[in-house]
């Protein structure tokens, strides 16, 4: 991931941010953090007014959800936590203290700019490797701090900043969400995996010729786009099923057959939009826009239309027909809310939700070609359920059906 640049800032305008713009904000402030060394980073969690009553350490002593959430945050982060006290400075987690009742507010200019060059230097003296703080924390609590820390060539991320102190809870649950998306995407390549070792994970061409089953739910992987949730595996670039319209009789063969083409190396691209979606990023990528001027238009076209888009159409069955591809059977009836439908929906939910992918393509990948926005930002040659909620059950669904079947 590229490095925020020297002393980068967040900085918005609005006070009530929506639920996107949170996503957002919790996406990069991870992304930044997890993308650092060991020992480079640190979060600097700001107080909170509710605190218990006895001496107790400093990560207990504050009682808030948000403060509790901000602890549990920077354990799931593996990072080094400190807390920022008005009275206290810069103070360990397991550190005990006694209750208080002083806010940043209530100091001077003078004692303030005292506050924060003590806080920045027992930081610098405790972990003189870091170069990015993740400051959690009001305004008044953050803002010396980062025009100090800034001296020190250490980058300061307030994703807290401008905003009202009524989005900072919601900004932390977006953070252990997206969290949470990660940890269902690994336990997902792992089930992958044992598709893998059950040969349910073929290139395309095999396994159109292969044993499958009538009906269920497939994932296609291309061998050049590398992920960090499997070793084995490579990225997922698509999902879908097939035959979801009531009363339809489409095979999961008939599916993958569509989209890889006819045996003599060519295809139809208006039976398939994911051959649609890939052929006309060739043509952006390689400016053939004159040579195929109608790839995508109308459902039917002339002979002579086909005839020359057969070059185009032969290039796509080569690009699909390497990849790889996994299938789970579930056997239902073809209807709209059917499971095949919910665990497609719910799986292409779980890699986009909000249009914040918790992993995107690499710069060589072909789809940031495509004239969707969508696609190049998530990584999937998926459009429909694209950036809707998913349901982080859906791993059980799919691992439910793979030992079933």
């Amino acid at each position: 991931m590229q490095r925020l640049s020297q002393n980068a800032q967040i900085s918005f305008d609005w006070l009530e941010p929506d639920p996107l713009t949170l996503t957002r904000l919790s996406k990069l402030s991870v992304d930044t953090i997890a993308g650092l060394g060991a020992g480079k980073a640190a979060v600097l969690l700001g107080c909170g007014k509710n605190k218990k009553g006895v001496r107790s350490s400093a990560a207990q002593l504050y009682t808030s959800p948000r403060f509790q959430m901000g602890v549990r945050l920077a354990g799931r982060l593996q990072v080094p936590l400190f807390v920022i006290s008005a009275k206290h400075g810069l103070v360990l987690p397991d550190e005990a203290i006694d209750p208080y009742d002083l806010t940043i507010d209530q100091l001077s200019d003078t004692a303030k700019s005292v506050w924060a060059a003590q806080v920045v230097k027992t930081l610098m003296s405790k972990n003189r490797r870091v170069t990015q703080v993740l400051i959690l924390a009001d305004d008044d609590y953050a803002e010396p701090l980062s025009r100090l820390f800034a001296e020190k060539n250490v980058d300061a991320l307030r994703p807290l900043q401008g905003l009202a102190q009524s989005a900072h809870l919601p900004f932390l649950k977006e953070c252990h969400r997206y969290l949470d998306r990660g940890d269902a995407i690994r336990e997902l390549y792992g089930i992958f995996d044992k598709l893998d070792c059950r040969s349910r994970i073929l290139p395309l061409r095999e396994a159109v010729r292969s044993q499958l089953p009538e009906q269920g739910v497939y994932f296609f992987f291309d061998p050049t786009e590398p992920t960090r949730f499997s070793s084995s595996q490579p990225r997922l670039v698509r999902i879908g099923t097939h035959g979801v319209s009531a009363g339809s009789k489409a095979t999961l063969r008939d599916r993958l057959r569509t989209h890889l083409g006819t045996s003599n190396g060519f295809g139809n691209h208006r039976s398939s939009v994911f051959r649609l979606h890939v052929g006309e990023a060739l043509i952006r990528r390689d400016n053939l826009r004159e040579r195929f001027p109608d790839w995508g238009t109308g459902q039917n076209s002339s002979a002579e239309v086909r005839e020359k888009e057969r070059p185009l159409e032969k290039m796509v069955s080569e690009i699909i027909g390497n990849l790889l591809v996994g299938f789970v059977a579930v056997s239902d009836q073809s209807m709209k809310t059917s499971a095949r439908s919910t665990i497609e929906r719910l799986t292409i939910a779980l890699f986009t939700e909000n249009f914040q992918p918790v992993e995107g393509p690499t710069a060589h990948w072909l789809g940031l070609h495509s004239q969707h926005e969508i696609i190049a930002l998530t990584g999937l040659w998926n459009l429909r359920d694209s950036g809707t909620r998913t349901d982080l059950k859906v791993t059980k669904l799919i691992g439910d059906r793979l030992t079933t079947s």
